[in-house]
């Protein structure tokens, strides 16, 4: 798979996670949100990525989400954006 350029990161994250989110988080946020995008992307299976985000997706749970189904949302909107 190619790497993901960052507009596309930051188009797979907006569909999957947040669609509030702005490129005001800044730089530094959006190098370490691609990171992680694009090796759940890249992992062999959903709950390999889900793994990956687990630390970050801990706190979503008290509303009902779970790291594999958002790794497995991320990896969705990937493959609608070609990535």
């Amino acid at each position: 798979m190619p790497e993901l350029s960052l507009e596309q990161v930051k188009a797979i994250y907006r569909a999957a996670i947040d669609p509030d989110v702005k490129d005001a988080e800044g730089s530094s946020w959006w190098q370490a949100v691609a990171a992680e995008v694009r090796a759940v992307t890249s992992a062999p299976t959903a709950k390999a990525a889900g793994e990956i985000i687990a630390w970050w997706h801990r706190e979503w749970s008290a509303v009902g989400d779970h790291p594999t189904r958002a790794a497995q949302r991320l990896r969705s909107a990937a493959r609608r954006f070609n990535a």
